[in-house]
Order: C-alpha cells, then structure tokens, then sequence
C-alpha cells in the first residue's frame, strides 16, 4: 500500500494498492492489478484498474483492460474486448481543433 510517483515511464505489473501518479506514460501491464488513481501525461491499460485515471494526452484501454471508474483524457482509445464500467470523459482544452462548418454561398 502507498503511492508511487515517478519522472520516467513507468511499467505496473502485480498488485498495487494506492495512487500513482507519472511525468511521462504509466502502463498497467496485462499482470497489472491497480487499486487507486492514475495520472500521467500517457496512460495505458492492459490490465485492471480500480479507480479514476486521467492523462493529460492520452489514454488506450487495450483488449485486456478492465476498468471499474472514470477515464479522462484528450485522446481516448479503448479497443475491442476492453471492459469499461464507469464515466468517459474526453477534455479538449487548448488540443481541440474545431471543424470548420460549410456553408453555402448564393
């Protein structure tokens, strides 16, 4: 039980009970079992995560994934076979590009 924080990419695998929290991309491997919140700039699961996780730029739930909580990221991929229980949340912020919209001329 305990948080880890780190400034380099970070590969989870086994139990961890507690928040963690990443500079860079956190990856919660196929082994991995997260109780706790994450937050990194990159964020992805192939394992299980039990808690909120918000990346900065981007999120992937892999196939392996299951996630009991919310994901919030600009960019958020979640492939098929990937188990999703709880709240998407894709924040824009100043990396949204708005769609110009057509409009016609006489």
């Amino acid at each position: 039980m305990g948080d880890v924080i780190s400034d380099e990419d970070l590969l989870l695998e086994g139990q961890i009970e507690g928040k963690v929290r990443g500079e860079r991309s956190v990856t919660i491997g196929s082994g991995g079992d997260l109780e706790g919140d994450v937050a990194a700039r990159t964020i992805i699961v192939g394992g299980k995560v039990r808690g909120q996780i918000v990346a900065s730029e981007r999120a992937e739930l892999m196939a392996t994934a299951v996630v009991n909580g919310s994901v919030q990221a600009p960019k958020i991929v979640i492939a098929e076979g990937a188990h999703l229980q709880g709240n998407v949340a894709m924040t824009g912020g100043s990396e949204a590009h708005a769609v110009p919209r057509r409009t016609e001329e006489s």
